[in-house]
């Protein structure tokens, strides 16, 4: 066998599985006792991460139990990293998350926030730094939106669409990200970029039931 100069240590071989057996034990620990412990199987991996959107590495927890239910749950550090505290605090699903994927059903963790607004609000989205200048009108067309190239934990609160017929998202559901606009007068036309997004739904909806 050829001698791999890129290979980690033993040495760093074995402090790496003495972590993942740390966070293994903590994990167990924070499973109430019970039912929710029965039949678990819990496996914790390091994953590095290309996405350049996303953490250099996350360390992933996988729960299985011999009943057929599963959850999965990413943590955006390294193993070495998460601290005991934390991990229940900051990380780790709570006990109605855990009965539902012990159940087989799906449950989102970590769950997803209440938001101030919703689908059709006229909004004011900030897009540069002027105080006036940097904010741009538009609606909200999709709440939590994703992309696929996104780690499965990333979410924005809002999409919106943009009177210049841009399609843009907030990051953060903050006040000086995203704020309502006033509403229009009565007889005010409907804004264009919502007209358009609609337009744009019904041909989707139009092509998938015509294929």
């Amino acid at each position: 066998m050829m001698f791999d100069p890129n290979a980690p240590s033993k040495a760093v071989q074995l402090a790496k599985k003495k972590v993942l057996k740390n966070l293994k034990e903590w994990g167990m620990e924070l499973i109430p006792e019970g039912d929710l412990r029965e039949g678990l199987i819990l496996d914790i991996n390091e994953v590095v991460c290309g996405d350049p959107t996303c953490a250099p590495i996350d360390t992933v927890f996988t729960l299985i139990w011999e009943a057929g239910g599963k959850g999965v749950f990413a943590i955006p550090l390294a193993p070495d990293e998460i601290e005991k505290e934390e991990l229940g605090r900051d990380y780790f699903p709570d006990e109605e998350t855990l009965g539902l994927w012990k159940k087989g059903k799906k449950a989102r963790w970590p769950k997803l926030p209440e938001l101030r607004m919703k689908i059709g609000d006229r909004v004011e989205c900030r897009i540069g730094p002027h105080p006036v200048k940097g904010w741009a009108p538009g609606r909200i067309v999709k709440l939590y939106y994703t992309e696929n190239t996104w780690p499965s934990n990333m979410v924005a609160p809002y999409q919106i669409a943009l009177h210049d017929g841009r399609l843009i998202f907030a990051p953060q559901d903050r006040e000086s990200v995203i704020r309502l606009r006033p509403p229009p007068a009565p007889d005010a036309p409907s804004s264009p970029d919502y007209i358009a997004h609609m337009e744009e739904d019904e041909e989707m909806d139009d092509d998938e039931y015509n294929g």
